[in-house]
């Protein structure tokens, strides 16, 4: 091979690969969110939500944390408490992705303790469900087959950050239009799905997300659609998550640091996103 052409090449593969290391770390700056306090409401009343995200540089992981809360007269009490682990990855060795690694989630149902961790398990395709709970029915250690797909997962808490790294919301906004398809796995089974109104009892989901417009305030908003249900997400110019209207389950989450309406303009908000989809 000529020199000079041997040369050009590695030079070129040189700068390709000092690109996506900087669009990367670039991209782990976007994605990381100091403690975030949300108010949360749902048929059973109000509460707050915390959440937050990071890496871990030692395990070269990205974890989302949250937290649902009641407010008592000492303090607050946690009713839930989640945690949810992705490594970075790549799609045809060109899209950044996140790749769902595992999930620890606690919830409280009169004063009991109910625990599930999943793990993915790459080489058998499934995903190891361990529960621990007073229920006899929601005990022990199971498999859960993955779909034979290449598609994207993403857990369910961590949906946006998952959608923001493979660069489908920027797309989206700077051409007003598009939808994706994807996994939804959700890191609160087999318990907050049989809190839901007619949802079904599944850890993986089949799911679209896509444009729906602006609102009135200039934010950028999606929709989920997934499991037969609607859910719709508000970001801000930075494509992290304001708001959040699941209006076939009652519940709203709006970003305490960011609150610019009123109650009563949430409620407006709430009904202008309609119900469930066919």
């Amino acid at each position: 091979m000529n020199k000079i052409l041997f040369f050009k090449i590695i030079f070129l593969l040189t700068l390709t690969a000092c690109s996506s290391t900087q669009k990367t770390q670039d991209l782990k700056h976007e994605l990381v969110r100091g403690e975030e306090k949300f108010t949360y409401s749902d048929k059973n009343g109000d509460f707050i939500v915390r959440l937050s995200s990071g890496f871990n540089k030692k395990e070269k992981t990205f974890f989302s944390k949250r937290s649902l809360e009641v407010p008592t007269k000492e303090g607050h009490s946690v009713l839930e408490q989640s945690i949810v682990i992705s490594d970075f990855g790549s799609l045809k060795k060109r899209k950044i992705i996140l790749r769902p690694k595992m999930s620890q989630f606690n919830v409280w149902f009169d004063g009991k303790k109910y625990f599930s961790e999943l793990k993915i398990n790459p080489q058998k395709k499934s995903i190891d469900v361990k529960m621990i709970s007073p229920e006899k029915q929601w005990n022990g250690i199971k498999q859960v087959k993955l779909p034979s797909t290449k598609a994207l997962y993403c857990f369910f808490s961590q949906l946006v950050e998952c959608i923001k790294t493979i660069g489908f919301m920027d797309l989206a906004i700077k051409k007003e239009t598009g939808s994706m398809n994807f996994y939804v796995i959700w890191e609160g089974y087999p318990y907050l799905n049989e809190t839901f109104t007619d949802f079904p009892s599944e850890l993986i989901s089949r799911a679209i997300f896509e444009y729906d417009g602006k609102t009135q305030e200039g934010e950028q908003r999606f929709n989920l659609k997934v499991a037969g249900q609607s859910i719709f997400y508000v970001v801000d110019k930075f494509e992290k998550m304001k708001k959040m209207f699941w209006v076939s389950q009652g519940i709203s989450m709006m970003s305490s640091a960011n609150k610019k309406s009123s109650d009563i303009n949430s409620h407006a908000e709430m009904k202008e996103f309609g119900g469930s989809i066919d």
